[in-house]
């Protein structure tokens, strides 16, 4: 996922890259080694990856839609990314607004936001009004009695 306007900018020149290298392999009016059919294999797959990476970031970028799908707290560290890229902010405005260290959020973002403490997400969440629903039914255990979730 593209994090930010400067991956962006990395991911797109990658992309201009490899399509250059994909453009040389295919100019050669002669048969390819084995070794060159691998790496434009490669590249052929790299540029589909890289060219699905930008349309989705330019899409969040570019979207006047919302964000507020139900999702699985699975998909809550990229839904803060995706939250700030919609919203057109910087990284330096989005840790602003949530009241944080620009270094301290490029460091949540770079690790997934797993050692986010729980208290600076709900203030994170707050900040940006993402209220968070948990559905499911709490039960007994008829065997133990213990508490399992459904």
């Amino acid at each position: 996922m593209i994090k930010n306007e400067k991956q962006y900018r990395i991911t797109k020149k990658k992309l201009s890259d490899i399509l250059e290298g994909i453009n040389r392999i295919e100019s050669l009016n002669k048969p390819i080694p084995a070794a060159k059919e691998l790496i434009l294999v490669s590249s052929i797959y790299m540029k589909q990856l890289l060219e699905n990476e930008i349309v989705a970031y330019e899409q969040l970028r570019n979207s006047d839609s919302s964000l507020a799908n139900e999702r699985r707290i699975d998909d809550l560290p990229d839904l803060l990314i995706e939250y700030k890229i919609h919203s057109g902010m910087t990284q330096k405005e989005f840790s602003h607004k949530i009241g944080m260290k620009e270094q301290q959020l490029q460091r949540y973002e770079a690790e997934g936001f797993r050692s986010i403490s729980f208290k600076n997400l709900l203030r994170i969440l707050h900040a940006i009004g993402l209220e968070i629903t948990v559905r499911g039914a709490i039960r007994r255990n008829p065997e133990g009695g213990q508490v399992v979730g459904s």
